[in-house]
C-alpha cells in the first residue's frame, strides 16, 4: 500500500498537476464570459471540455518530459530550479520508465482527441481545427522530427494555445457561436501563459542550448530575455486596457491592474537575477501567481459588471 502511495505522489508530480491553473483559467474564463453574453451555462460540458483539455495539458507535460529525456537534454541540466522547470526527475533517477511516460502521454492524448470528436459532434466543426492544433503542439513541442520549440514556435503556440484558442472553444462549446469578446479576452490569458514558459526556460539555457532546443531565451541569451521578459509582462495589461477602450471589456476589467505588483516584483528579480537560477525562483512561483490572479480576475470581472 505504501508503495502504491509513492508511485501516485510521483505520477502526480510528473504531470505537475499544480501548473494545470494553466487549463483552469482559460476554461473558466471562456464560460463566464459565454454566460455573460447568453446567461446560459452548461455544466455538464463544461466539465468535459476542462477534461479535454487538461487531458492535452497532461500530454504535454509527459511527452516533453519523454522527448527531452530521449534527447539528454534532463541528463545535462545542472541549474534546474524544479518543479518549475528541468524537465522530470523522475526519469533521470529511474523512478519511472520512460516508456511508462510516453504510453501514458500518448493515453492522454488520445482521451483529449476523444472528447474532441464528441464535441465537434454535439457542439460544432469549429472544435476539429481548434484541437489540431492543440494536439499538434502537444505532440511536437519537443518530437525531434518536428521540433516546434527549437524552432522558435513554442512561445507563441503556447500563448495561443492556452490562451485565445481555449477561451475561444470553451465560449463556442457553451453557445455554439464565436465571439470578439472571446478572442480579445483570451489576449491577455495567452501572453500570461507565455511569460510563465519564458521565464521558466532561463534556467534550462544551457542544457537547451547544447542539445540544440532552441527556444528564444537560448536564441536571445538570458540578458537580452530578461528584456524581451518585461515587454511580455507589459503586454499583459496593455492588452487588457486596450480591450477595455475598444469597448469588448467591461470597465471593471481594470480590476485585474491589482495583479501589477506582483508583476513588477517578478520583472525587477529577472532583470536582476536572469543569469542566477537559484534566485530567479521568486521571479517564477510570482509569474505563476500572476497567471492565476489575473487570469480569475479577468472572468470574475465579466460577473461583477453584471450586479
Amino acid at each position: 500500500m505504501e508503495e502504491q502511495k509513492f508511485s501516485l505522489k510521483i505520477w502526480l508530480a510528473e504531470l505537475r498537476v499544480p501548473f494545470f491553473t494553466a487549463s483552469f483559467v482559460p476554461v473558466i474564463l471562456g464560460a463566464v464570459l459565454a454566460w455573460h453574453e447568453t446567461r446560459f451555462f452548461d455544466l455538464f460540458f463544461f466539465i468535459l471540455t476542462l477534461i479535454g483539455v487538461l487531458s492535452l495539458h497532461a500530454a504535454t507535460n509527459t511527452l516533453n518530459d519523454y522527448f527531452d529525456y530521449r534527447s539528454g537534454n534532463d541528463l545535462l541540466n545542472q541549474e534546474a530550479n524544479r518543479p518549475f522547470d528541468g524537465g522530470s526527475p523522475f526519469l533521470v533517477d529511474g523512478r519511472l520508465k520512460a516508456e511508462s511516460v510516453y504510453r501514458f502521454g500518448v493515453s492522454a492524448l488520445l482521451l483529449g482527441i476523444g472528447i474532441g470528436l464528441f464535441l465537434s459532434v454535439r457542439k460544432g466543426w469549429l472544435i476539429l481545427p481548434l484541437g489540431v492544433i492543440g494536439v499538434g503542439t502537444a505532440y511536437f513541442y519537443v518530437e525531434p522530427r518536428v521540433k516546434l520549440a527549437s524552432r522558435g514556435l513554442g512561445e507563441l503556440l503556447t500563448g495561443l494555445c492556452f490562451g485565445p484558442l481555449v477561451v475561444i472553444g470553451t465560449y463556442f462549446v457553451q453557445v455554439q457561436k464565436v465571439s470578439v469578446a472571446a478572442l480579445i479576452a483570451g489576449i491577455p490569458i495567452g501572453f500570461l501563459i507565455t511569460n510563465v514558459l519564458f521565464i521558466n526556460q532561463f534556467p534550462d539555457r544551457q542544457a537547451d542550448l547544447a542539445v540544440g532546443k532552441n527556444h528564444w531565451v537560448v536564441r536571445l541569451g538570458k540578458k537580452k530575455a530578461a528584456k524581451v521578459y518585461v515587454l511580455l509582462v507589459s503586454a499583459v495589461y496593455i492588452s487588457v486596457v486596450m480591450g477595455i477602450l475598444s469597448g469588448v471589456l467591461p470597465k471593471i476589467s481594470l480590476i485585474t491592474l491589482l495583479t501589477i505588483p506582483l508583476s513588477l516584483k517578478g520583472t525587477l528579480i529577472a532583470l536582476r537575477e536572469y543569469d542566477r537560477s537559484p534566485k530567479l525562483r521568486p521571479a517564477q512561483a510570482l509569474t505563476i501567481l500572476s497567471h492565476l490572479a489575473t487570469g480569475l480576475l479577468l472572468s470574475l470581472s465579466f460577473y461583477l459588471s453584471e450586479l
